[in-house]
């Protein structure tokens, strides 16, 4: 397998770890701001001190990379505040699927403005993420509603207002995984740790402010759990984006990264939790880790079926 989809093998496990103690955090009753806030401050603790000990020359740092991560860190922060503020007015299951639908974004600003092509493979692994992540909803909104949990909108002001919300989470959430893309085109994947230094450290200034302004501070427990979260979200951010840099396009890698590690961390829920999972939402895990197989085995795939092709 080449070595850029054995990187976006480890995103894979990296973004379904975070993804797995978002569940221990919110079976420990953390705060969801509190937990970002921690996660950017120990991310930026990592990313710096890594980039700084590989060589502290390393931290002088080109202007198009700091714009770049800047915008990234602005968007992140933007897209954590908005879709935590949604959730005041809206359902939990509906935004999350939202959430995890901007993935669609990337995508489609890799094949309009980067050039990347398409072809059954990746037309069918997309069609298998976006259908398990839409069935792993319905499970999830089954189980809401046999809870007695309202799950089809509160007033129509609060409606209004969480529509509006998700909206901007999506395209701030969408457009700062596409700053990974663009670093990547523009020939700075060189830089991939100072991108995530400045990231993840605009990132935590926002959110601090935030967390200032409502007075929402971290407890202990939520530091800790912080610090695990962005061991996994270091890792998945850092090796999706030197998958790009390898050669994986964004239409195999958002996929994997966002869709799979879902999959991963549903079907963590099932065997750790001992969590309920519908027909349906057991579909969706087996479409997810179809997808997975499909879109990593891409290059494999293409040369069993076109063995006189050389290129994609």
């Amino acid at each position: 397998m080449p070595i850029g989809y054995l990187m976006l093998v480890g995103a894979l496990l990296g973004f379904a770890m975070l993804g797995i103690f978002h569940k221990v955090a919110d079976h420990r009753t953390c705060r969801p701001q509190a937990i970002a806030l921690m996660l950017f401050f120990w991310a930026g603790i990592f990313t710096g001190t890594y980039t700084f000990l590989r060589d502290p020359n390393d931290l002088h740092i080109p202007l198009k990379v700091l714009l770049i991560g800047s915008v990234g860190g602005g968007l992140s922060a933007v897209a954590i505040f908005t879709f935590q503020t949604g959730l005041k007015f809206g359902k939990i299951s509906t935004s999350w699927l939202v959430l995890n639908l901007s993935m669609s974004l990337p995508i489609l600003l890799s094949l309009c403005f980067f050039g990347e092509k398409l072809n059954w493979i990746k037309v069918t692994g997309i069609a298998l993420v976006l259908s398990a992540i839409v069935m792993m909803w319905c499970d999830k909104k089954n189980d809401l509603e046999k809870a007695g949990i309202q799950v089809d909108g509160a007033l129509a002001g609060h409606h209004t207002k969480w529509l509006l919300l998700m909206i901007l989470a999506f395209f701030a959430n969408g457009l700062s995984a596409a700053t990974i893309k663009v670093l990547v085109q523009a020939g700075l994947k060189d830089y991939t740790w100072q991108f995530y230094t400045i990231l993840y450290w605009m990132a935590f200034i926002l959110t601090a402010a935030f967390s200032m302004l409502a007075r929402n501070f971290p407890h202990r427990r939520e530091i800790a759990t912080g610090f695990v979260m962005a061991i996994g979200s270091v890792a998945g951010n850092v090796l999706i984006t030197l998958a790009l840099g390898h050669g994986v396009e964004a239409a195999v890698a958002f996929p994997v990264g966002n869709g799979g590690s879902l999959t991963l961390v549903v079907l963590a829920g099932i065997l750790f939790f001992k969590e309920r999972v519908h027909p349906i939402g057991r579909f969706g895990i087996v479409c997810g880790i179809a997808a997975i197989l499909l879109l990593v085995m891409e290059p494999q795939l293409l040369k069993f079926f076109h063995p006189h092709t050389t290129s994609r």
